[in-house]
């Protein structure tokens, strides 16, 4: 038992080596979910054959075969058809561009403005003011491009979707009568139609309103 587990694990390696290779080495860098998917169903494939004595060598060996092909059959339809590679890779996502909010895009992607922000501050950008262009990859990462780089001006967000984050008030000392006050005297008279507000000492208030937005999709490749 020992040995054939031993066998089995060797064979595997060299077979999921053969296979990544063979599909080339983008399969090796940022990876597509589609990409995961079929790295994860290698890998399970290797994994559930290891302990079971009912499959030999040669089982391995076909399952990891058989699906290697079906994958590299994939690739070659996908590099053909464009309508096809979108479905199955997907394709990058127009954030922010030009400085104008793509609410779209950002409701399409299941991303909240508060993890827009963590993802700008991953990219040194602390304020979504200063945020120029944002493109969500197929990978899950972000590209930003800002207005300025020496803009480090740490932002707070007050208003998310029409609704005051009363705890980010609290926490500097701030109170609602006081944001309402200041909203007021920018011309805002209703929370409703706020999209985004944030705060920073250096660059005082931010607002997006619903007109500021855009709810366009563009393509950016093929």
């Amino acid at each position: 038992m020992f040995w054939l587990i031993m066998i089995k694990l060797i064979t595997g390696l060299m077979g999921l080596l053969l296979v990544v290779r063979l599909l080339g080495k983008k399969s090796l860098s940022d990876i597509t979910p589609f990409d995961l998917i079929y790295t994860l169903v290698l890998g399970g494939i290797l994994e559930e054959s290891l302990y079971d004595p009912k499959i030999n060598v040669l089982h391995l060996l076909l399952g990891i075969a058989v699906w290697g092909c079906l994958i590299y059959f994939v690739e070659k339809i996908v590099q053909k058809n464009d309508k096809v590679n979108r479905w199955l890779k997907g394709e990058p996502s127009v954030l922010i561009r030009d400085g104008v909010l793509n609410l779209s895009e950002i409701n399409r992607n299941k991303i909240e403005l508060e993890q827009l922000r963590q993802m700008a501050r991953q990219n040194q950008c602390f304020s979504l003011k200063n945020a120029k262009h944002v493109i969500l990859e197929n990978a899950g990462q972000i590209s930003l491009v800002m207005d300025s780089e020496e803009d480090k001006a740490l932002s707070i967000m007050l208003v998310d979707q029409g609704h005051i984050q009363e705890k980010v008030l609290k926490t500097h000392q701030f109170t609602k009568t006081w944001l309402q006050k200041n909203l007021k005297q920018l011309g805002y008279n209703t929370l409703g139609n706020l999209v985004y507000v944030e705060w920073s000492q250096e660059n005082g208030f931010y607002v997006i309103t619903k007109e500021d937005v855009t709810e366009h999709i563009y393509r950016i490749d093929a």
